[in-house]
């Protein structure tokens, strides 16, 4: 009894895998053939006389288009050394993504890109966060020095006074740039 048993539950459970993994399977096959009956109407609707013929799945522009300004603004953006790796491999990604849309594999082109956004999501809420610490960081270091500088001025005029106020002016507009590295530098060489 003990090796049917053993035999029985071997059954079983590879009947249970086999079940269970189907489910993927599936979903990997469903995949796999619309895939190639896409490749098979983008190739069908190259050639002249078939062209009217053939209909392709329509391209998904509002979506395709939302996720473009995200990856933009992506690029755009400057990006810290802690997320340079995501930023790479996002950048990738969107790479291939394109290429499925400017191939006009634009059923492929709309799952990608289902998947594809909240990564975009996820990391342009991680660089505007970071981003939105760093100018928040440099406007208390700001209104420090200006408190300080304001009492300083009360005493100065003329040439002094003028070169104080360029500081200050070359500060704020280095916070409107975001160039908070340069902001850093240039509030440790304070002229007072």
């Amino acid at each position: 009894m003990g090796r049917k048993g053993l035999i029985k539950n071997l059954v079983v459970i590879l009947t249970l895998t086999f079940f269970l993994s189907s489910c993927t399977l599936k979903e990997r096959f469903q995949e796999f053939k619309e895939d190639n009956v896409e490749r098979v109407k983008v190739l069908l609707s190259n050639l002249p006389l078939v062209r009217k013929y053939v209909s392709l799945y329509p391209p998904p522009k509002e979506l395709y288009q939302e996720i473009k300004g995200m990856v933009e603004w992506i690029k755009g953006a400057k990006v810290p050394d802690l997320y340079k790796e995501e930023h790479k491999a996002v950048l990738k990604e969107w790479e291939r993504i394109e290429g499925y849309y400017k191939k006009k594999y634009y059923r492929k082109c709309e799952r990608e890109l289902k998947r594809f956004k909240p990564k975009v999501e996820t990391l342009k809420n991680k660089l505007e966060t970071y981003r939105e610490t760093l100018k928040r960081e440099a406007m208390q270091r700001y209104q420090a020095v200006e408190q300080k500088a304001k009492k300083i001025l009360k005493n100065k005029k003329g040439e002094e006074r003028l070169r104080i106020e360029l500081y200050l002016w070359k500060l704020r507009s280095l916070m409107a740039l975001e160039d908070y590295e340069k902001f850093n530098q240039e509030i440790e060489h304070a002229p007072f």
